[in-house]
């Protein structure tokens, strides 16, 4: 499995199960990595010597506390406190796509193939949160979601906050139709920040091809190519984190399909990889 270039602010890690991505500056923070095509990581029930058992391991707590969340591509919150009893006994605890915590017993998880898995942690405090965000989540800010969460529930300063937006599809790839757009217009919370979303052309050369068939054809408006990086890395400066605390992977997880799974280019037989964050042991 090639290991693709990344920013400055990102290595490499090497585990038992596989090549992982993480954050240099939130790694001082929190423990936590993006994984690639390696583990496995399937919906089903835990099975021991699983993907999941090895990530679980590896970022140290036992597979059951390992935090998976049923995303629906919204904006709810499995909020997971310390000292209290986990699982939750509410049904629907885990119906989420952002899942926050002050735990370090702990480690949360998002899965994804093309959307962003993107990782929060509060330098003072230690509280951690993990997002799952698509352009649907996207355009209902759930990054913003996330950071009202952590001061919420652990009385985070988002200027205490350190980010790290993993790999995800990119703006030479993801092209999207008109209604997406009008989506993000829609909401009415973005003012100028759309036009700077989206753009008519890809801003970047796609390595491999564009995946998928173009929107257009099926409609009497124009494809759009949307920048989801920079979307939410916008959104979590709008929150209140400062720039230099934003760290984007900006690895397209289509150009670097024999790394990454995408399900543009793979469809309904994608694989998933995880974000997955733990608040460290002091």
């Amino acid at each position: 499995m090639p290991e693709v270039p990344l920013p400055d602010a990102f290595e490499w890690a090497r585990y038992p199960w596989g090549p992982a991505v993480r954050c240099r500056a939130l790694a001082s923070v929190a423990d936590h990595c993006f994984t690639t095509r390696a583990p496995a990581l399937g919906p089903e029930p835990l099975a021991p010597g699983d993907g999941w058992h090895s990530v679980a391991r590896s970022i140290g707590v036992p597979p059951r506390f390992i935090v998976r969340l049923r995303q629906v591509h919204g904006t709810s919150v499995a909020t997971l406190r310390r000292h209290e009893v986990f699982p939750p006994d509410a049904p629907d605890w885990s119906v989420a796509d952002i899942a926050a915590s002050d735990d370090p017993g702990l480690a949360l998880a998002v899965r994804v193939a093309d959307c962003l898995p993107i990782l929060l942690a509060d330098a003072k405090s230690g509280a951690v949160a993990a997002v799952h965000a698509g352009w649907r989540g996207t355009a209902a800010g759930a990054v913003q979601v996330a950071v009202e969460a952590l001061r919420a529930s652990f009385g985070t300063v988002p200027g205490d906050i350190v980010a790290a937006i993993g790999p995800g599809i990119g703006p030479c790839c993801y092209r999207v139709g008109a209604d997406v757009r009008e989506a993000f217009e829609s909401a009415g919370r973005w003012d100028g920040l759309v036009r700077v979303w989206f753009s008519a052309e890809p801003p970047l050369a796609a390595l491999r091809g564009i995946p998928g068939s173009d929107p257009s054809v099926a409609s009497s408006h124009p494809s759009q190519f949307f920048d989801m990086w920079t979307a939410n890395a916008d959104q979590l400066h709008r929150a209140g984190l400062p720039r230099r605390q934003i760290h984007t992977a900006r690895v397209c997880t289509s150009c670097h399909r024999d790394t990454f799974h995408s399900y543009r280019v793979d469809g309904a037989g994608a694989g998933r990889m995880v974000g997955v964050i733990r608040v460290k042991d002091k």
